[in-house]
């Protein structure tokens, strides 16, 4: 499928839609990262609209340093929230980053880059995770998304459920955008 980029108008394999983290029913929704079984090690608020601290359209990313250590699974929730429930806690050893909705799904017929890649056990989506540095001075420098769809992606989408570790995507034309890169 060949679609044109909005950003620079010339055609590619690019899907007009962005990349953004299901911001819920609510103001925002809380996905919170797992290394199963209860190890959490980053917490995501994916915010619907906008409030004093945060602007809708945004993801806004809680990593725990010292817990950056891959597992063979990862566990992904989520839940819808207000403005006025608890908000994400802050671990000590806190990397913070923010995505905006800018981020471009191309397609693709196998993975990029290096780090760890992850298949939700039901669903054709993967997370590929890369690191830097050793706990407690772990940070992250890449969250890369895999969805496989015959067209281009949703304009949002829900990531929660298990997920195990791969080697490669499966067959076929995947799209994939970044949370995160450098």
């Amino acid at each position: 499928m060949r679609t044109t980029n909005q950003d620079d108008k010339t055609t590619a394999h690019v899907s007009p839609n962005r990349l953004q983290l299901d911001p819920g029913l609510k103001d925002w929704r809380d996905y919170r990262f797992k290394w199963a079984p209860s190890s959490q090690f980053t917490e995501v608020l994916a915010a619907r609209t906008s409030s004093n601290a945060y602007a809708a359209g945004t993801e806004y990313w809680f990593v725990d340093k010292t817990a950056l250590t891959y597992q063979n699974g990862l566990i992904i929730t989520s839940q819808d929230k207000e403005w006025t429930d608890p908000m994400p806690t802050m671990p000590a050893a806190l990397q913070e980053f923010t995505s905006p909705t800018s981020a471009t799904w191309h397609a693709v017929g196998s993975a990029l880059g290096t780090g760890m890649l992850y298949k939700h056990t039901t669903k054709e989506i993967y997370v590929q995770l890369a690191t830097v540095g050793t706990p407690p001075n772990q940070a992250i420098t890449l969250v890369r998304w895999y969805l496989a769809n015959e067209g281009p992606p949703p304009a949002s989408f829900n990531p929660s459920g298990s997920y195990l570790k791969v080697s490669s995507l499966g067959a076929g034309t995947y799209w994939y955008a970044d949370s995160k890169s450098r």
